[in-house]
C-alpha cells in the first residue's frame, strides 16, 4: 500500500491568506479545478455583524474563482443562503462546510443544513444534504437531504436516544462503484468529542446503509475530513484538536477503517508558520488552530491545501481561508 503522507507533511510551504471579506467570516473552503481551467472555492461564510457563533444559524455557501491556487479569488455568486426555503423546512437555516467533488461528469457539493436560529441551535437538524451540476457555474440541482441521524439499530456505538444530526460531510466514489458518504458523530457522554462513520450507497442520491462501525479510532476529538484514493490508498486529512492543534494524515485500505495511531502529522498551528509579530498582531476571534481542511487535487493528486483560521494575519474582522502548498510526489 503506496503512503505519500510524510512527503507532503515535510513538505508543506505556508502561502499566506488568500481570501477574507470585511463583511463575513470566511470558513469550510472546499477548491477544484473547473471546466474553465480555473480554480473554484466554496466556502462558508458568517456575516460578521451577527458573530461567528451564530454559523449554527446564519452561515451561507459562496462561490469565489481565480486563474490561479493562489488567487485573488473574486466572488461568483452566493450558492446557498437562510431564507431560500420555507420556516420548517430541513435547509431553512444555516448552510454550512461545504465540499466539492467531481465524480465522473458531475460536480457534487456536499454540506449540511439545519433549523437552528440565532437563538437557539438545533443541533439534531443539522442533517447532509447534496447539490449537482454538469458545469462548476452551474445550473445546480439540489438532491436534498441525503443522510438523517443513524439509529442505536444501525451504528451501536450511538446511544439509543442519539439526536446528534449528521455533518461535516466527505464523499468519495469507491472502487467498487459504491459511494462513501463520511459524516460525523458525537461520542456518546462525552461533550465536544467526535468520531467518523460511514454510510454507502449505490446511487449518488441514495439510499445510503449505515456501516455499523466507526470507522477511526480516535481517542478524543477529530474532525472535518477530507477522503480521497490515490493509488489504491484511501487518505484521510482530519482536524486533530487534542493532539496540539493542527491535522493528521490517516490512511486506510479499504475505506472503512482508519488506524488514528499510525497517523502523521499534517500541519501546525498558525503560529508554527508566521513571525511572532504577524502572530501578536493578528485578530484572533477563536483558536488559532486551522480546521475544515480541503484539498486542491490535480489530475487525482494533492497541490494544495486550503484552510480557514480563527486568526487574521491581515488584522480584518473575520476569519479566513489560508493556503499551503503540497510537495510533488512525482
Amino acid at each position: 500500500m503506496s503512503d505519500y503522507r510524510k512527503i507532503w507533511a515535510e513538505s508543506l510551504t505556508y502561502k499566506g491568506l488568500i481570501i477574507e471579506d470585511p463583511d463575513y467570516h470566511i470558513w469550510g473552503s472546499s477548491p477544484i479545478w473547473g471546466d474553465d481551467g480555473k480554480v473554484h472555492v466554496f466556502a462558508a461564510r458568517i456575516p460578521v455583524v451577527t458573530g461567528f457563533d451564530t454559523w449554527w444559524a446564519t452561515s451561507q455557501i459562496a462561490h469565489y474563482a481565480a486563474d490561479r491556487p493562489e488567487g485573488p479569488f473574486s466572488l461568483v455568486k452566493v450558492l446557498l443562503k437562510p431564507g431560500q426555503t420555507p420556516v420548517g423546512s430541513w435547509d431553512c437555516g444555516t448552510q454550512h462546510n461545504p465540499s466539492i467533488k467531481r465524480i465522473d461528469d458531475t460536480y457534487v457539493l456536499s454540506y449540511h443544513a439545519s433549523m437552528s436560529t440565532v437563538d437557539k441551535r438545533n443541533r439534531p437538524s443539522q442533517l447532509i444534504g447534496m447539490m449537482t451540476a454538469k458545469s462548476i457555474n452551474g445550473p445546480w440541482t439540489k438532491l436534498g437531504k441525503i443522510l438523517d441521524p443513524p439509529t442505536h439499530r444501525q451504528v451501536p456505538l450511538v446511544p439509543e436516544d442519539y439526536n446528534g444530526g449528521t455533518d461535516n460531510p466527505a464523499l468519495i466514489k469507491h472502487p467498487d462503484g459504491r459511494y462513501h458518504l463520511y459524516y460525523r458523530i458525537k461520542f456518546p457522554g462525552m461533550e465536544g468529542r467526535n468520531t467518523y462513520g460511514v454510510a454507502m450507497a449505490d446511487n449518488l442520491q441514495g439510499p445510503y446503509d449505515y456501516h455499523p462501525a466507526r470507522v477511526v479510532n480516535n481517542p478524543g476529538y477529530i474532525e472535518d475530513p477530507y477522503v480521497f484514493i490515490l493509488d489504491g490508498t484511501f487518505y484521510m486529512l482530519v482536524t486533530d484538536n487534542d493532539n496540539g492543534g493542527g491535522g493528521r494524515w490517516l490512511r486506510s485500505a479499504d475505506g472503512l477503517f482508519f488506524d488514528y495511531d499510525d497517523g502523521v502529522k499534517a500541519y501546525k498551528p498558525l503560529a508554527a508558520y508566521v513571525t511572532a509579530d504577524e502572530f501578536d498582531t493578528s485578530t484572533h476571534y477563536r483558536s488559532p488552530n486551522f480546521e475544515r481542511p480541503q484539498l486542491l487535487l490535480k489530475d487525482g493528486v494533492p497541490t494544495h491545501l486550503y484552510a480557514p483560521c480563527g486568526s487574521n494575519v491581515n488584522g480584518g474582522p473575520g476569519t479566513a481561508c489560508y493556503l499551503f502548498e503540497l510537495g510533488d510526489i512525482s
